[in-house]
């Protein structure tokens, strides 16, 4: 067997930059004597995160119910009322909101006052909470997400639209709402396309498809609440390929050796240590 290795692949700036100011975090936390906390997860990887947590990182999903001290808001961004709540409970806050996030974040504002807000993206992703978060005033902006087809709908006769969509969210899916969406435009309706999913992403899957053109089956490695890696996953099997979603080397399975060329990629949250552990492991039998 084979292995290839996808040119693009694993961690983008976003997460590596979130993941460099949580080590910093700890590090001042403990020399100031503080407890340090991540808002949930700090990426969608079990490793990374079990790692973070042997250092003193705890999860917590809100201010309440522990000692004050320094908590990290993870790359997906945060709801305004939420981080009001954190400040206002005297916790010293470390933004490592994704730059590309927090700019989709700024123009929902922006845009607000003379759109109405269409949110593309995955229910109870933590991004496309944020987005549906933002507020102007300390009220928050009406919003609605759409998660498929099903619920793009009608415009309103009269009212212009802003769209933002889930950096993460699946191209193939984006791409068919985008085009319904530009329907309604023929009927002379304003329909503002305000950002579009990362160039890491983008990048990620381009190169994913080159490496699934040349393989019999890939493996994804990454989180299973990884919208990222799931979307990677699913579109090798749009291929018409074998995939496999996987978390490590124990999800390894028999029937990865019967493809005489073997393709390996990784989600924006998974870091190359695992990649090359898994790799090793499929190389040892």
């Amino acid at each position: 067997m084979k292995i290839v290795l996808s040119q693009t692949m694993g961690y983008c700036k976003g997460v590596s930059r979130a993941l460099d100011m949580a080590q910093k975090a700890i590090e001042d936390a403990r020399e100031a004597g503080l407890p340090v906390y991540s808002l949930g997860k700090l990426i969608h990887n079990k490793q990374v995160c079990n790692q973070f947590a042997q250092e003193g990182l705890v999860e917590i999903n809100g201010p309440a119910g522990q000692q004050k001290g320094v908590v990290v808001l993870r790359a997906h961004g945060i709801g305004d009322a939420l981080r009001s709540e954190f400040l206002d409970a005297g916790y010293h806050v470390v933004d490592a909101t994704c730059p590309v996030v927090k700019r989709n974040l700024h123009h929902i504002a922006r845009y607000a006052p003379n759109h109405s807000i269409l949110i593309v993206g995955h229910a109870k992703h933590p991004e496309s909470t944020a987005m549906q978060g933002v507020c102007i005033d300390q009220k928050v902006i009406a919003s609605r997400l759409i998660t498929g087809l099903q619920d793009v709908g009608e415009p309103e006769e009269g009212v212009s639209y802003a769209v933002f969509v889930q950096t993460t969210f699946d191209q193939s899916l984006w791409t068919q709402i985008k085009q319904a969406l530009s329907v309604w435009q023929d009927t002379g309706t304003t329909v503002l396309f305000a950002n579009e999913i990362c160039p890491s992403s983008v990048n990620r899957r381009t190169a994913l498809i080159e490496l699934a053109s040349q393989c019999d089956g890939v493996v994804v490695i990454g989180g299973k609440d990884s919208a990222n890696t799931r979307a990677l996953y699913s579109l090798v099997l749009e291929m018409g390929k074998k995939a496999w979603h996987i978390e490590d080397e124990t999800e390894i399975t028999n029937e990865m050796y019967q493809c005489a060329i073997l393709g390996i990629t990784a989600g924006a949250s998974t870091p190359h240590s695992l990649v090359e552990r898994i790799v090793g492991a499929l190389q040892q039998e």
